[in-house]
């Protein structure tokens, strides 16, 4: 079924300014890298035998759905918002390349991680980079195995307005097992608040 942006009405929109301030900036991104504890989130996995990055990937989805800016989109210039969105990540493949995954978010943590295990291996085994889902409906998200990063730049489409995550390779610091994670947002739809409120509800989700 296919997804229904609500328009969001410029005219009440109590962030109409900064909207039309940075929506004509050349350069409207912006990110930021956080150290977040995975520890529960890590031995949950290794107890009951899912894959680690599934269950951090859904905690971060969790966080966002929460969080009406992570669901704002802009669409033909004009700001409009989501009921839910979508984990679209890289998946490597043997030959040394990656494809595109689209993964629907659930509120059933199992589902979930039932229908990440699948489209990874449809992926892993395809030709194809993309998915064929083209709405916008989704945040776009990337692990970049082996590395412990403090910093992160992404590539951005021109006139994009979907948020990428990227996540690290894991560290322990004070025998406490984390994960450096960045956001990259635009800034016509997200501010910082925004982030630290997904930051913080990232941790409660990831520890819960």
């Amino acid at each position: 079924m296919k997804p229904i942006a609500k328009n969001i009405d410029l005219t009440t929109w109590n962030r109409r300014q900064q909207f039309e301030l940075f929506s004509v900036y050349e350069n409207p991104y912006w990110s930021v890298t956080v150290n977040v504890d995975c520890t529960k989130m890590y031995e949950r996995a290794k107890r009951e035998k899912f894959p680690f990055y599934l269950g951090y990937h859904y905690a971060s989805l969790q966080a966002a759905n929460t969080i009406n800016a992570f669901r704002q989109r802009i669409e033909n210039g004009k700001p409009v918002e989501y009921d839910t969105v979508h984990m679209s990540t890289t998946i490597a493949k043997p030959d040394g390349t990656f494809g595109f995954s689209f993964t629907q978010f659930s509120d059933d943590f199992e589902k979930f991680v039932t229908d990440g295990i699948a489209e990874s291996e449809r992926v892993r085994h395809s030709t194809e980079l993309f998915y064929g889902h083209s709405e916008n409906n989704v945040i776009y998200y990337t692990v970049l195995r082996g590395i412990t990063f403090t910093s992160d730049k992404q590539p951005y489409r021109n006139g994009s307005s979907i948020p990428i995550m990227v996540f690290g390779e894991t560290f322990i610091e004070h025998n406490i097992r984390k994960i450096p994670h960045s956001i990259h947002v635009n800034h016509a739809l997200v501010d910082g608040q925004h982030v630290s409120k997904y930051v913080q509800l990232f941790q409660q989700f990831l520890n819960h």
